[in-house]
C-alpha cells in the first residue's frame, strides 16, 4: 500500500513538471511570437522600383538596416557583393538551388508566403565566396553595386539568409547607353543577300518570258521573234548581259551595268559599257546591196572598189546607228528602272497591323560572283495615339524607358555576299531592341500578349492551386536582349505590372515581375511558322509599395510550377504565341514574278556573330 502510494506521488510529481515545463515553454514561446511581431520585415528601399540607372549602378537601402550586414547582392544571377567571407551558389547556371518557401511577415506585419533559396550550407558545386565583393559600411543598410558596361536590363536580387532559407528582394535596372529614339541615322541593322545560283533559277525565267512577250511590239522583230539568249552573270563588282533576240531581224546585244544606292527607296542602275551590237535581217541587206550598187556606179577598173566601199560605209553605218540606238534606249530604260522603289517607304512588320509600321531605306549594295547584298535600315515609326487616355499612357511609356539599348553590334560587312542557302535575311540585336522598345511604347506588345492571351492563360493556371486570378498584365519596360551564347539570344523581362484578384487581407501593393531566360526564333515547317520560342530560368515576384520592395507569393511560383509552364508556353510548335506566316507572305509577295508566286522549301536560323540573328531560306 505505502509503494503504491510512492508511485502515485512521483507520477503526480512528474505530471506536476512536465505542465509546469509546458506551462514555461508556452510563456517563452508566446513571448518569441510577440517579439517577432514587434520585429521590422525584410524590404528594399529604392528611388524607383524597376528603373533606369543613369549612372551604371543600382543602390538600394535594406531595412532594418542591422540587417544589411547578412545581405548577399546578385546580379543577373552573379554575385556582387555580400558579407565578408560569406560563401554563397553562384545561380548564374542551369544548375540552381533547389528553392524551398515559408510564410514570412510583409511590411505592415501581415503574413505572405516567399520564394526562399537553399541556405548557405547547401552551396558545394559552383560556390564562390563572396569575399572582395563588399559593399562597404552597411550600417546605415545602403547597399550599392556597379551594373557592368553591357547595355540591358539587369535581375537584382538582394537575398538575406535564414535558417532553413532565404528572403529574397528582386529589383532590375535598365542600364545604358542608349540610341535616340526615332532618329534619322541610318542604323542598318537589316541585311538581304541573294545568291547567283537563286536568280539564275527563280529571277531570270519570268524576266525571259516578260522579254519575249514584248519583243512582237518591236517594229523591226515581228510577231514570230525568239529569244536565243538572255543571261546575267555577276563578275566583279558588276552586273554582265547578253540579249539575242530573233524574228524578222535579229539583234544581240551585250554589256555591264553597275549598281549603286541611288536614294532611300532605289538602286540606280547605269550601263558601265556597251559590247558590240549585233544587227541582221532583211532590212540591212537591203541597205548594204543598195550602198554596194551605188558604188558600183564608178566605173573602170576602179568599179569593184567602189561598191565594196559603198557595202562597208552602209555596212558600219548601220552598226553606229544600231548601237546609238540600243544605248539610247538602254540608258532611257536604266533609268526608268533605277526610278522604281524597290521596297516600301514603310512596312508593317506585323501584317494587319499599323503600329508595327517601320521606315525602310537602302544604306549600302555591293555585288560579286557569289551573289548580290545589301543592307537597309529599319526605323520604327513614332506613336500616333488616337484619343487622350493612349497619349497619356504612351507619354507615360516614354518617360520610363530612356530609349532604346545601342551594344554597338553590326552585321558582318556586304563582301563576301555569297550566301550558303538562295537567299538570307539578316537582322542585328540594335534593331530587334529599337523594334521592341517602340512596340512597348505605344501598347502593341501587351495588345500582342493580350491577343495570345496570356492574361487568360495564367488566370486559368492560377485557379488550379490558389484563390487569385490575373486581370491585367501591364508591360513598362521593354524585354531586353543580349548576345547570349551563340545558340539563341538572353532575354531579361522586367517592369511586367501583375493585375491581381482574389487576394485577401491588406493590399500588397503593386505586384512586379522580373526574370531572365533564352528566347529563340523557331521555324515550323509543317505550318510554314516562324514564331519564338525558349526557356525561363529565373522567374520573381517582387511587390512595391512607396518605393519600397519586399518579396511576395514566392510560393505560387513553386506551387504552380510557373517555370515550368511558361516553358510549355514558349515550347516550339505551342499554341497561341504570335508568329509571321513566312511561307504564305512570301507566296503572296512574289506572286508578280510568277504566278503563284515563289514557293520556300526550307527555313534555317543561325546566329553567325554575337548579335546577329540570320535566316537562310532556300526557295522553289
Amino acid at each position: 500500500m505505502a509503494l503504491a502510494e510512492d508511485k502515485w506521488r512521483l507520477a503526480s510529481m512528474a505530471g506536476l513538471a512536465g505542465l509546469a515545463l509546458a506551462g514555461a515553454l508556452l510563456a517563452a514561446g508566446r513571448g518569441a511570437l510577440i517579439e517577432a511581431a514587434s520585429v521590422e520585415p525584410f524590404r528594399v528601399e529604392v528611388a524607383s522600383p524597376h528603373a533606369p540607372a543613369a549612372d551604371g549602378r543600382w543602390s538600394g537601402r535594406v531595412v532594418p538596416p542591422e540587417l544589411a550586414a547578412r545581405a548577399v547582392v546578385r546580379v543577373d544571377g552573379e554575385i556582387r557583393g555580400g558579407p565578408e567571407g560569406h560563401a554563397q551558389r553562384d545561380m548564374s547556371g542551369e544548375g540552381q538551388v533547389v528553392e524551398r518557401r515559408t510564410p514570412v511577415a510583409g511590411p505592415s506585419g501581415h503574413v505572405r508566403e516567399d520564394m526562399l533559396y537553399g541556405a548557405a550550407s547547401d552551396a558545394s558545386d559552383g560556390q564562390r565566396s563572396a569575399e572582395g565583393h563588399g559593399l562597404g559600411d552597411r550600417s546605415d543598410g545602403a547597399l550599392s553595386v556597379a551594373l557592368g558596361d553591357a547595355p540591358g536590363l539587369r535581375l537584382i536580387e538582394v537575398e538575406l539568409p535564414r535558417q532553413g532559407g532565404a528572403e529574397v528582394v528582386t529589383d532590375a535596372a535598365l542600364v545604358g547607353p542608349f540610341r535616340a529614339r526615332y532618329d534619322d541615322s541610318p542604323g542598318c541593322g537589316a541585311g538581304v543577300r541573294v545568291a547567283a545560283r537563286a536568280i539564275d533559277r527563280l529571277v531570270l525565267p519570268p524576266l525571259r518570258d516578260k522579254l519575249l512577250a514584248a519583243a512582237p511590239s518591236i517594229g523591226l522583230l515581228g510577231p514570230g521573234t525568239t529569244l536565243e539568249e538572255a543571261s546575267v552573270t555577276l563578275r566583279g563588282d558588276a552586273l554582265w548581259f547578253r540579249v539575242a533576240l530573233a524574228g524578222e531581224h535579229r539583234i544581240a546585244v551585250s554589256g555591264a551595268l553597275k549598281v549603286r544606292v541611288a536614294g532611300p527607296r532605289q538602286l540606280g542602275v547605269r550601263l558601265a559599257s556597251l559590247g558590240p551590237v549585233e544587227f541582221t535581217g532583211t532590212l540591212r541587206t537591203r541597205a548594204t546591196l543598195g550602198a554596194a550598187g551605188l558604188g558600183a556606179l564608178v566605173t573602170g577598173p576602179l568599179a569593184p572598189l567602189g561598191a565594196l566601199a559603198g557595202y562597208a560605209l552602209a555596212d558600219g553605218y548601220i552598226d553606229r546607228r544600231a548601237r546609238q540606238e540600243v544605248e539610247t534606249q538602254l540608258t532611257a530604260a536604266l533609268a526608268v528602272a533605277s526610278a522604281i522603289p524597290l521596297i516600301p517607304e514603310r512596312a508593317e512588320l506585323i501584317v494587319g497591323e499599323p503600329r508595327s509600321r517601320a521606315t525602310l531605306a537602302f544604306c549600302a549594295v555591293a555585288i560579286e560572283s557569289g551573289g548580290i547584298a545589301a543592307h537597309l535600315s529599319v526605323r520604327p515609326d513614332k506613336p500616333d495615339p488616337k484619343t487622350s487616355q493612349e497619349a497619356s499612357r504612351v507619354r507615360t511609356r516614354l518617360a520610363a524607358i530612356p530609349g532604346p539599348a545601342r551594344h554597338g553590334l553590326e552585321l558582318p560587312p556586304l563582301r563576301p555576299v555569297a550566301p550558303t542557302a538562295d537567299a538570307e535575311v539578316e537582322l542585328s540585336l540594335d534593331t530587334v531592341d529599337a523594334l521592341l522598345d517602340a512596340w512597348t511604347a505605344n501598347g502593341l506588345l501587351g495588345d500582342l500578349m493580350g491577343r495570345a492571351q496570356w492574361v487568360e492563360r495564367v488566370d486559368e493556371a492560377l485557379g488550379e492551386w490558389t484563390t487569385l486570378g490575373l486581370a491585367e498584365i501591364e508591360v513598362r519596360l521593354p524585354p531586353s536582349l543580349s548576345p547570349g551564347t551563340g545558340d539563341g539570344w538572353a532575354l531579361t523581362v522586367a517592369g511586367l505590372r501583375l493585375g491581381l484578384t482574389g487576394s485577401e487581407g491588406e493590399d500588397p501593393g503593386e505586384v512586379l515581375v522580373a526574370g531572365r531566360g533564352v528566347v529563340r526564333p523557331h521555324y515550323d515547317a509543317t505550318r510554314g511558322r516562324l514564331a519564338l520560342s525558349g526557356t525561363i530560368d529565373r522567374l520573381r515576384l517582387s511587390c512595391a509599395r512607396a518605393g519600397a520592395l519586399w518579396p511576395c507569393f514566392g510560393a505560387l511560383l513553386e506551387m504552380g510550377n510557373v517555370e515550368a509552364r511558361l516553358d510549355a508556353l514558349l515550347a516550339p510548335g505551342a499554341a497561341g504565341l504570335p508568329g509571321i506566316e513566312v511561307r504564305a507572305l512570301l507566296r503572296d509577295g512574289t506572286r508578280a514574278l510568277r504566278d503563284g508566286g515563289l514557293e520556300l522549301a526550307d527555313l534555317a536560323i543561325s546566329y553567325p556573330q554575337p548579335g546577329v540573328l540570320r535566316v537562310a531560306a532556300e526557295v522553289r
